[in-house]
C-alpha cells in the first residue's frame, strides 16, 4: 500500500494550498474587475450630471432664476433615457421646481454627492433609489440640485457579491479536486521512488523508476534518477569484476609459492626464511580470502533471503570460539533467546563470527567476552561486548572502512576487513550498528528491524 493511501492528509494539505491560492487569485481578479467597472459607471453618471448642471447654470447666467425654474419644470415632464433628479429651492429651502419633495439632508454644501432617497413613481408610490447629484448655489438666494439615478452601482455590487460567492465555491470545488489529484500523483511518484530506492539499496541493482511517457517534470526526474542507478550499477559491476579478477589472479600464484615452500621444508633444505615467508604468504592469502568474502557479501541480494533461526547461528559461533577464548584465558559467555529473522545465512554467520573474533583478538588474558541475543520492542538485538582497549570515539566510523587498522605498525593479525564485512551485512539486512565504550572495552550492538520483509 502506497504512502499517500496510508497518509491521505499529505495529499489533502497539498490540495488545500492549491485551492487557497486559486481562491485568492479569483477573489482578486473579480475585485479588480468590480472596482474598474464601478469607477467607469461613476464617471459616466458624474459626466452626465455635470453636463445637465452646466446647461442650467448657463441659463441662470443669461436668463435668470425664473428661466432655470422653467427649464427644470420642462425637464421633469420630459421623458428621458436617463432618469434625472432636479430640485430648485429658495434661500429658506422651500422647493420652487423639481421632482424631489425636499432638499436631501445628506447634502449640506455644494459639490458632488451620492445618497439614498425616496422618489415617487407615476402611481404615487414612494420607492428607495440611489441618487448621484451635484449641489450648486445660484447667487446668494437659490440652490440647485441636479442628479441622476445610479441604481446600476447597487445592482453591480449585488451581482458582484453573487458572482464572487459562486466563483469561489466553483473554484474551491475544482481546486480541491485538481489539487488532491495533483498532490496524490506527486506522492505516488515519491512512493515509487522510495520503494525503488529501498529495493536498489537491498541489492536489486536492476531496479528502475517507471516513466509514463508524458514528458512532464516527473518523467524528467525519473529519467535522471534512472541514469544515476545505471551509473551506480555499472560502477558496482566494474568494481566487483576488478576485485574478483585481482583476487583470483593473486591467489593462484601465491598458493603455488606456499606449496613450494612447504615442499622445501619437507625435503629439509629450507632455512628459517621459509617460515617467515610462509607466514607472509598466509597473511596475503587471508587478505585475499577476506576480500573475496567482502565482495560476495556486497553481491548478496534480497532475493537470496530466507527465514532463519538466528539464535542457532549465534550459538554455533559461540561454541566455535569458546575453546579459543578459554585457551587465551578469557571468560566467554553467551546468552541467547530464540530468535527468527529473514536474511542470508552465510552473511549473518560471517557477521557474528567476525564480531566475536575481533572481541577475543583484542581482549587481554583474564578479560571477558559476552555475547547476548535478545528481543527488544524494536526488534532483535545482538550485542558482543569485551574488556579490551576499546576504540576511540573519533575512530569508530573509520574502522568500518576497508583495510583500516588502528595499529599504525600493522603488526597485529588481520586484514582490516572484518568490521567492513559486518557493516555490509548490517546494511544489506536493514539493521543498525553502533559501537559504544564499556570502560574498559567495547560493545558492538546490532539492532534488526522488527519486520524484515522479502
Amino acid at each position: 500500500m502506497s504512502r499517500w493511501r496510508l497518509q491521505p492528509t499529505a495529499a489533502l494539505r497539498g490540495a488545500l494550498w492549491i485551492t487557497l491560492i486559486a481562491l485568492i487569485a479569483t477573489g482578486l481578479a473579480l475585485t479588480v474587475q468590480y472596482v474598474q467597472t464601478a469607477r467607469l459607471l461613476d464617471t459616466r453618471v458624474q459626466a452626465a450630471v455635470d453636463d445637465e448642471a452646466a446647461g442650467l447654470i448657463e441659463r441662470y447666467r443669461t436668463e435668470g432664476p425664473v428661466a432655470v425654474a422653467q427649464g427644470v419644470a420642462r425637464a421633469v415632464d420630459r421623458p428621458r433615457v436617463t432618469d434625472f433628479i432636479y430640485l430648485m429651492t429658495d434661500s429658506e429651502g422651500r422647493p420652487i421646481a423639481g421632482n424631489l419633495a425636499r432638499w436631501p439632508g445628506e447634502i449640506d454644501r455644494t459639490g458632488y454627492r451620492s445618497f439614498d432617497t425616496q422618489i415617487a413613481t407615476a402611481s404615487g408610490t414612494l420607492v428607495e433609489r440611489r441618487v448621484a447629484a451635484r449641489a450648486i448655489m445660484l447667487g446668494d438666494t437659490f440652490r440647485l440640485l441636479v442628479g441622476s439615478l445610479s441604481d446600476d452601482r447597487r445592482l453591480l455590487r449585488d451581482r458582484y457579491v453573487a458572482a464572487l460567492v459562486w466563483s469561489l465555491l466553483a473554484t474551491g470545488a475544482i481546486g480541491l479536486l485538481a489539487g488532491f489529484w495533483y498532490s496524490r500523483r506527486g506522492l505516488a511518484f515519491l512512493d515509487a521512488a522510495s520503494a525503488a530506492g529501498k529495493r536498489f539499496r537491498a541489492g536489486h541493482l536492476g531496479e528502475r523508476l517507471p516513466v509514463s511517457g508524458r514528458g512532464d517534470e516527473y518523467d524528467r526526474l525519473a529519467a535522471t534518477l534512472n541514469q544515476g542507478f545505471d551509473e551506480i550499477e555499472r560502477l558496482v559491476d566494474t568494481l566487483r569484476t576488478a576485485t574478483d579478477a585481482l583476487a583470483h589472479d593473486l591467489k593462484t600464484p601465491l598458493t603455488r609459492i606456499r606449496a613450494r615452500v612447504e615442499l622445501a621444508a619437507l625435503r629439509g633444505d629450507a632455512d628459517d626464511v621459509s617460515t617467515d615467508l610462509r607466514a607472509d604468504l598466509d597473511a596475503l592469502l587471508r587478505t585475499i580470502d577476506d576480500t573475496l568474502r567482502l565482495a560476495q557479501a556486497e553481491a548478496t541480494l534480497a532475493s537470496a533471503f530466507s527465514q532463519l533461526d538466528f539464535a542457532a547461528i549465534v550459538r554455533d559461533a559461540g561454541e566455535l570460539f569458546e575453546p579459543v577464548a578459554q585457551a587465551r584465558g578469557i571468560t566467554f559467555t553467551a546468552e541467547v533467546v530464540p530468535t527468527s529473522i529473514v536474511g542470508a545465512r552465510s552473511l549473518l554467520s560471517q557477521m557474528v563470527i567476525n564480531l566475536i573474533d575481533n572481541a577475543i583478538k583484542y581482549t587481554p588474558e583474564g578479560g571477558a567476552v559476552a555475547v547476548k541475543l535478545s528481543l527488544e520492542p524494536t526488534g532483535p538485538r545482538l550485542t558482543v561486548a569485551d574488556t579490551g582497549p576499546g576504540i576511540p570515539a573519533n575512530q569508530r566510523d573509520r574502522v568500518l572502512a576497508r583495510f583500516v587498522r588502528l595499529d599504525p605498525s600493522r603488526t597485529t593479525e588481520g586484514s582490516g576487513l572484518g568490521l567492513s564485512i559486518v557493516a555490509v551485512a548490517v546494511r544489506i539486512h536493514g539493521a543498525a550498528l553502533s559501537l559504544s565504550d564499556r570502560r574498559p572495552g567495547l560493545a558492538a550492538t546490532i539492532d534488526f528491524p522488527a519486520d524484515m520483509e522479502l
